[in-house]
Protein backbone atom coordinates (compact mmCIF):
# COMPACT_ATOMS: atom_id res chain seq x y z
CA UNK A 1 0.00 0.00 0.00
CA UNK A 2 1.22 3.73 -1.32
CA UNK A 3 0.00 6.19 1.40
CA UNK A 4 0.91 9.54 0.26
CA UNK A 5 -0.04 12.97 2.80
CA UNK A 6 -0.17 16.47 1.36
CA UNK A 7 1.92 18.26 3.52
CA UNK A 8 2.45 22.29 3.65
CA UNK A 9 5.05 24.66 4.90
CA UNK A 10 3.44 27.84 6.23
CA UNK A 11 5.23 31.04 7.77
CA UNK A 12 5.59 30.04 11.48
CA UNK A 13 1.87 30.94 13.36
CA UNK A 14 4.01 32.96 16.22
CA UNK A 15 5.05 35.38 14.00
CA UNK A 16 3.53 38.50 12.21
CA UNK A 17 2.21 37.62 8.62
CA UNK A 18 2.85 40.14 5.78
CA UNK A 19 1.39 40.42 2.39
CA UNK A 20 3.14 41.19 -0.67
CA UNK A 21 -0.29 41.97 -3.33
CA UNK A 22 -2.10 39.84 -1.72
CA UNK A 23 0.02 37.15 -1.50
CA UNK A 24 1.43 35.59 1.78
CA UNK A 25 5.35 36.78 2.14
CA UNK A 26 7.09 33.12 2.97
CA UNK A 27 10.23 32.99 4.78
CA UNK A 28 13.37 31.03 4.07
CA UNK A 29 12.44 28.92 7.02
CA UNK A 30 8.96 27.72 7.20
CA UNK A 31 7.02 25.11 9.33
CA UNK A 32 4.76 22.14 9.09
CA UNK A 33 1.11 23.18 9.00
CA UNK A 34 -0.27 21.88 12.49
CA UNK A 35 -3.66 20.96 10.36
CA UNK A 36 -1.05 18.44 8.57
CA UNK A 37 -0.29 16.46 11.68
CA UNK A 38 -4.05 14.77 11.55
CA UNK A 39 -3.43 13.76 8.22
CA UNK A 40 0.14 12.47 9.02
CA UNK A 41 -0.91 10.49 11.90
CA UNK A 42 -3.25 8.40 9.96
CA UNK A 43 -1.19 7.52 7.68
CA UNK A 44 1.41 6.48 10.16
CA UNK A 45 -1.44 3.94 11.81
CA UNK A 46 -1.97 2.39 8.67
CA UNK A 47 1.59 2.32 8.13
CA UNK A 48 1.98 0.41 11.07
CA UNK A 49 -0.82 -2.00 10.34
CA UNK A 50 -0.44 -2.70 6.48
CA UNK A 51 3.13 -2.26 6.02
CA UNK A 52 2.81 0.94 4.03
CA UNK A 53 4.83 3.47 2.67
CA UNK A 54 4.48 7.08 3.53
CA UNK A 55 5.20 9.57 1.11
CA UNK A 56 4.91 13.60 1.78
CA UNK A 57 3.94 16.04 -1.34
CA UNK A 58 4.27 19.64 -1.24
CA UNK A 59 3.94 22.63 -3.18
CA UNK A 60 5.39 26.22 -2.47
CA UNK A 61 8.47 27.70 -1.59
CA UNK A 62 11.31 24.66 -0.29
CA UNK A 63 13.39 27.36 1.81
CA UNK A 64 15.30 25.22 4.34
CA UNK A 65 12.30 22.78 4.45
CA UNK A 66 12.20 22.32 7.68
CA UNK A 67 8.47 21.82 7.73
CA UNK A 68 9.09 18.65 5.44
CA UNK A 69 11.87 17.36 7.91
CA UNK A 70 9.22 17.73 10.22
CA UNK A 71 6.75 15.68 8.25
CA UNK A 72 9.24 13.38 8.31
CA UNK A 73 10.44 13.47 11.95
CA UNK A 74 6.92 11.84 12.60
CA UNK A 75 7.96 8.66 10.60
CA UNK A 76 6.76 9.41 6.94
CA UNK A 77 9.74 7.51 4.76
CA UNK A 78 10.09 9.88 2.18
CA UNK A 79 9.46 13.64 0.70
CA UNK A 80 8.62 14.73 -2.93
CA UNK A 81 7.93 18.75 -3.24
CA UNK A 82 7.37 21.20 -6.22
CA UNK A 83 8.76 24.75 -6.30
CA UNK A 84 8.59 26.76 -9.05
CA UNK A 85 8.16 30.49 -9.46
CA UNK A 86 4.89 30.57 -11.65
CA UNK A 87 2.64 28.87 -9.16
CA UNK A 88 3.27 31.98 -7.45
CA UNK A 89 -0.21 32.89 -5.96
CA UNK A 90 -1.79 29.46 -7.49
CA UNK A 91 -5.95 29.50 -6.53
CA UNK A 92 -7.20 26.17 -5.05
CA UNK A 93 -7.67 24.57 -8.47
CA UNK A 94 -4.31 24.90 -9.72
CA UNK A 95 -3.06 24.09 -6.51
CA UNK A 96 -5.11 20.64 -6.25
CA UNK A 97 -3.84 20.28 -10.15
CA UNK A 98 -0.35 20.26 -9.18
CA UNK A 99 -0.82 18.02 -6.05
CA UNK A 100 -2.82 15.38 -8.27
CA UNK A 101 -0.35 14.92 -10.65
CA UNK A 102 2.43 14.79 -7.80
CA UNK A 103 0.33 11.70 -6.06
CA UNK A 104 0.41 9.90 -10.01
CA UNK A 105 4.17 10.15 -9.59
CA UNK A 106 4.32 7.98 -5.97
CA UNK A 107 1.71 5.92 -7.20
CA UNK A 108 -0.51 6.37 -4.18
CA UNK A 109 -3.00 4.07 -3.27
CA UNK A 110 -4.66 6.56 -0.62
CA UNK A 111 -3.98 10.95 -0.37
CA UNK A 112 -4.77 11.95 2.99
CA UNK A 113 -5.36 15.50 3.59
CA UNK A 114 -5.62 17.83 6.33
CA UNK A 115 -9.03 19.40 5.91
CA UNK A 116 -7.86 22.99 5.20
CA UNK A 117 -4.38 24.97 5.45
CA UNK A 118 -4.14 27.77 8.17
CA UNK A 119 -2.66 29.83 5.38
CA UNK A 120 -5.09 29.80 3.04
CA UNK A 121 -8.26 28.23 4.21
CA UNK A 122 -10.05 27.28 1.38
CA UNK A 123 -11.27 23.81 2.53
CA UNK A 124 -11.58 22.72 -0.74
CA UNK A 125 -8.13 21.31 -2.75
CA UNK A 126 -9.23 17.25 -0.83
CA UNK A 127 -12.17 17.70 -3.43
CA UNK A 128 -10.74 19.07 -5.74
CA UNK A 129 -7.68 16.38 -5.76
CA UNK A 130 -10.12 13.61 -5.89
CA UNK A 131 -12.01 14.40 -8.73
CA UNK A 132 -8.80 14.98 -10.77
CA UNK A 133 -7.52 11.31 -9.83
CA UNK A 134 -11.31 10.27 -9.81
CA UNK A 135 -11.33 8.59 -6.35
CA UNK A 136 -14.17 8.76 -3.91
CA UNK A 137 -13.45 11.59 -1.25
CA UNK A 138 -13.81 10.88 2.22
CA UNK A 139 -14.11 14.32 4.25
CA UNK A 140 -13.96 15.78 7.60
CA UNK A 141 -12.52 12.51 9.60
CA UNK A 142 -12.07 12.68 13.10
CA UNK A 143 -11.95 9.10 14.17
CA UNK A 144 -10.15 6.19 12.59
CA UNK A 145 -10.81 2.05 13.73
CA UNK A 146 -8.42 -0.43 12.32
CA UNK A 147 -9.14 -3.78 12.73
CA UNK A 148 -9.80 -6.68 10.25
CA UNK A 149 -11.57 -3.62 7.70
CA UNK A 150 -10.22 0.45 8.43
CA UNK A 151 -13.63 2.15 9.70
CA UNK A 152 -13.83 6.02 9.42
CA UNK A 153 -15.57 8.14 11.46
CA UNK A 154 -16.63 11.63 9.67
CA UNK A 155 -18.10 14.63 11.03
CA UNK A 156 -21.93 15.67 9.03
CA UNK A 157 -23.89 18.83 9.63
CA UNK A 158 -25.80 16.66 11.73
CA UNK A 159 -23.63 14.87 13.90
CA UNK A 160 -21.38 11.77 12.69
CA UNK A 161 -21.29 8.50 10.80
CA UNK A 162 -19.32 5.83 10.08
CA UNK A 163 -17.82 4.49 6.57
CA UNK A 164 -15.80 1.54 5.93
CA UNK A 165 -12.30 3.04 3.49
CA UNK A 166 -12.06 2.05 0.19
CA UNK A 167 -8.96 0.90 -1.27
CA UNK A 168 -8.24 3.56 -2.90
CA UNK A 169 -9.80 6.93 -1.70
CA UNK A 170 -8.81 10.63 -1.21
CA UNK A 171 -9.09 11.57 2.50
CA UNK A 172 -9.08 14.64 4.52
CA UNK A 173 -8.77 14.84 8.61
CA UNK A 174 -10.23 17.41 11.17
CA UNK A 175 -7.73 19.10 13.04
CA UNK A 176 -8.49 17.09 16.91
CA UNK A 177 -9.16 14.22 15.22
CA UNK A 178 -6.39 12.42 15.96
CA UNK A 179 -3.57 12.85 18.39
CA UNK A 180 -0.80 13.57 16.21
CA UNK A 181 2.51 12.06 17.76
CA UNK A 182 5.77 13.90 18.26
CA UNK A 183 9.13 12.67 17.29
CA UNK A 184 11.72 11.92 20.00
CA UNK A 185 15.71 12.39 19.14
CA UNK A 186 16.07 9.17 17.16
CA UNK A 187 13.10 9.90 14.90
CA UNK A 188 14.20 13.24 14.70
CA UNK A 189 18.08 12.02 13.91
CA UNK A 190 16.68 9.60 11.62
CA UNK A 191 14.90 11.99 9.46
CA UNK A 192 18.19 13.58 8.13
CA UNK A 193 18.93 10.44 5.78
CA UNK A 194 15.40 9.98 4.28
CA UNK A 195 15.17 11.25 1.00
CA UNK A 196 13.56 14.56 -0.36
CA UNK A 197 13.12 14.75 -3.88
CA UNK A 198 12.59 18.49 -5.82
CA UNK A 199 10.04 17.59 -8.82
CA UNK A 200 10.48 19.68 -11.85
CA UNK A 201 7.21 21.12 -12.57
CA UNK A 202 8.01 20.63 -16.29
CA UNK A 203 8.01 16.65 -16.03
CA UNK A 204 4.32 16.59 -14.71
CA UNK A 205 1.16 17.15 -17.04
CA UNK A 206 -0.28 20.52 -16.39
CA UNK A 207 0.00 24.24 -17.35
CA UNK A 208 0.05 26.85 -15.13
CA UNK A 209 -1.57 29.52 -16.60
CA UNK A 210 -2.78 31.92 -14.17
CA UNK A 211 -6.32 32.61 -13.96
CA UNK A 212 -6.39 34.56 -11.00
CA UNK A 213 -5.75 38.23 -10.39
CA UNK A 214 -5.67 41.03 -7.76
CA UNK A 215 -7.70 43.87 -9.29
CA UNK A 216 -7.58 45.40 -5.96
CA UNK A 217 -6.70 45.36 -2.17
CA UNK A 218 -8.45 47.03 0.94
CA UNK A 219 -7.36 47.11 4.29
CA UNK A 220 -10.20 46.14 6.56
CA UNK A 221 -10.68 48.86 9.18
CA UNK A 222 -12.68 48.43 12.20
CA UNK A 223 -14.54 51.58 13.12
CA UNK A 224 -16.29 50.03 15.72
CA UNK A 225 -15.04 50.73 19.13
CA UNK A 226 -16.41 48.85 22.37
CA UNK A 227 -16.80 50.59 25.37
CA UNK A 228 -14.29 49.77 28.53
CA UNK A 229 -15.67 49.42 31.81
CA UNK A 230 -13.28 49.08 35.11
CA UNK A 231 -14.92 46.70 37.18
CA UNK A 232 -14.87 48.26 40.84
CA UNK A 233 -17.86 45.34 41.95
CA UNK A 234 -20.95 46.42 40.17
CA UNK A 235 -20.18 46.03 36.78
CA UNK A 236 -22.83 42.87 36.33
CA UNK A 237 -25.30 45.67 36.70
CA UNK A 238 -23.77 47.77 33.55
CA UNK A 239 -24.38 43.85 31.83
CA UNK A 240 -28.16 44.04 32.78
CA UNK A 241 -28.78 47.32 32.13
CA UNK A 242 -26.79 46.90 28.47
CA UNK A 243 -29.65 43.76 28.23
CA UNK A 244 -32.52 45.41 28.99
CA UNK A 245 -31.49 48.36 26.64
CA UNK A 246 -31.06 45.56 23.89
CA UNK A 247 -34.43 44.17 25.16
CA UNK A 248 -32.99 40.80 25.89
CA UNK A 249 -34.46 40.81 29.14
Amino acid sequence: MNITVCAKQIPDPANETSYDNGIIVRPEEQVLDDTDRYGIEIALQLKEKFDAEVTIISMGPAGTMKGLQQALQMGADKAFYVDDDSLKGANSLMTANVLSELAKTTNADIVIFGTESTDGYSGTVPQQVSRFLNLDCISYVKAIEIGDDVSLTRQTSEGSEKVKMPQNCVISVTAGGVEPRYPNFKDIMAAKSKPIEKVELSTLNITTDQNLEFISIEALENSKNGEKIIDEGEAFQVIVDKLKELKVI
